[in-house]
């Protein structure tokens, strides 16, 4: 058989071979044992089967590029998660709950002919309330007026569209000016724009307290695209199920042998130049070794899940500054909730009222009675995994109880129980303003191509589906593309008889 010049340099690094042949490690196995059916050789090998892994799979491979996806779940859609009540057979979204009316979002759901509809044009959630999780208490909070609010977010959106290229990234004036770095709070007074807070605060919940991050860490989030779509309004899926475009997307993937589900990468060999990058992944049928032209990572870039990757020494000083927050979402049954009830956590001793972190951001009414869905989030923090699975469990609990046992004649004394749990950390990966002024994004971009390694996902531009997207496509496709072209054409020279373009 004919092997790659790449894989030609991996036999040859016996470090990577000692430590895979290591008793106690992954497996015993001998790399030049593998069998042909378990060497891939591909244009893109992709980690991660999130929303940047599946639209970047989809986009290169209707480019005509072989790809294949390397997913650590039994699923791909990451954060875009639906629970499908067995009694009724009706869908929840825990996940990803909107997108933006632009033509990336249309074209994407168009292409695997997925309806979409104007988000909450059916909307039959009830009532909303206020309330302290912390002692209980409802709260008889005094919000700004619509009219008030609208004010605010115009001039917050004027103030984005002075720096156009923040809508495409964290594409950043040098020097950085000082509103930028400010935290969010000290903007929104001198901007006057403070009467859009509590909004942000329920369209996105699930960033921490965003008053103290760093003012464009919030405008990643908070885009001018988002913002304009408060005016215009979101689209979600005529289904009411968001996973629906995932699961024909894994269909279509596996179909084409373009996606190993319930598999990790274990070692990895990148170089530069020709030579591409190697893969070593474990699957649930045994081990693969995958060559590509190009490696696109879109999993989180934390130190502790980039531990296989053999990162470079500039890889690490860049990745090593992220810092996050923790969010989780779960339906909860027999809360002893009104069904048609949604309850907003608030502080009424913080400034803008908003919750004291770690805790739940939300109890939300859905369409299943008797079924809640319950969001958690922690403060910002180092660890990629900052609370244990339990002890979020727990909380979320005992503030439905901590509500029950302040209301008794509003609610029913129950014991809530988990339908569904899933833990979303780590996410919003932002930085400290110190770091943003000595220029982490210009360095976080220039990792672009090094080492025949590309990146995308929430990191490198926002926890949201559509910008992301819109991203993806529109920031390195085409450089990634022009590379994968000029390697194959390197390759084909070097296989001319005269040594030259055919």
């Amino acid at each position: 058989m004919y092997f790659p010049v790449h894989f030609v340099a991996l036999l040859s690094v016996s470090p990577l071979l000692q430590a895979l042949a290591k008793p106690g490690s992954t497996a015993d196995i001998d790399v030049a044992s593998f069998s042909p059916d378990d060497i891939l050789d591909k244009d893109v090998a992709i980690i991660g089967g999130g929303s940047a892994g599946c639209y970047s799979a989809i986009s290169l491979k209707d480019k005509g590029k072989s790809v294949v996806v390397i997913e650590k779940k039994d699923r791909v859609g990451g954060n875009t998660e639906t629970y499908i009540d067995p009694a009724t057979g009706t869908p929840i979204d825990i996940g990803v709950l909107v997108f933006h009316n632009i033509s990336v979002v249309t074209d994407y759901f168009n292409r695997f002919d997925v309806p979409l509809t104007p988000y909450g044009e059916d909307d039959n959630s009830g009532q909303s309330a206020y309330y302290d999780f912390s002692t209980g208490a409802e709260l008889n909070l005094s919000f700004p007026s619509a009219n008030k609010t609208a004010a605010a977010f115009t001039r917050y959106a004027e103030f984005l569209e002075e720096y156009p290229r923040l809508n495409d990234g964290l594409f950043l004036p040098n020097p950085v000016p000082e509103d930028l770095i400010m935290p969010f709070g000290e903007f929104a007074d001198r901007y006057d724009i403070g009467a859009s807070l509590n909004t942000m605060y329920e369209l996105d919940p699930a960033v921490g307290n965003f008053t103290t991050v760093p003012t464009v860490e919030r405008m990643r989030t908070m885009s001018l695209s988002l913002v304009q779509q408060t005016e215009t309004g979101f689209l979600t899926t005529a289904h009411h199920n968001n996973s629906e475009i995932y699961s024909k997307i894994q269909t279509e993937l596996l179909s084409a042998s373009s996606l190993l589900l319930d598999s990790e990468v274990i070692s990895t060999l990148r170089k530069d130049g020709r030579e591409g990058i190697s893969l070593v992944v474990r699957t649930l049928n045994g081990y693969k070794l995958i060559f590509a032209k190009r490696l696109l990572i879109t999993i989180p870039p934390k130190l502790d899940i980039l531990a296989p990757l053999d990162l470079s020494a500039q890889e690490e000083s860049v990745f090593s500054r992220f810092i996050d927050v923790g969010y989780y979402t779960s339906i909860v049954n027999d809360t002893g909730l009104p069904d048609d009830l949604s309850i907003f956590n608030y502080n009424p001793n913080t400034p803008y009222n908003f919750p004291i972190l770690p805790g739940v951001y939300n109890i939300q009414a859905t369409p299943v009675p008797g079924l809640h869905l319950a969001i958690y989030g922690t403060p910002r923090g180092n660890k990629s995994f900052s609370m244990p699975t339990d002890q979020v469990k727990a909380d979320i609990i005992k503030g439905i109880k901590t509500l029950q046992q302040a209301n008794p004649v509003k609610f029913k004394q129950t014991e809530p129980e988990f339908v569904v749990f899933s833990s979303h950390t780590p996410f919003y990966l932002q930085v400290s303003a110190d770091d943003i002024k000595d220029g982490f994004y210009d360095k976080l971009y220039a990792l672009q191509g090094l080492r025949n390694t590309y990146w995308t996902g929430a990191a490198f531009r926002g926890q949201d589906s559509s910008d992301l997207w819109r991203y993806s496509k529109e920031e390195f496709y085409s450089q990634l593309c022009m590379c994968i072209c000029v390697s194959t054409l390197l390759k084909t020279a070097r296989l001319s008889p005269a040594g030259g373009l055919p």
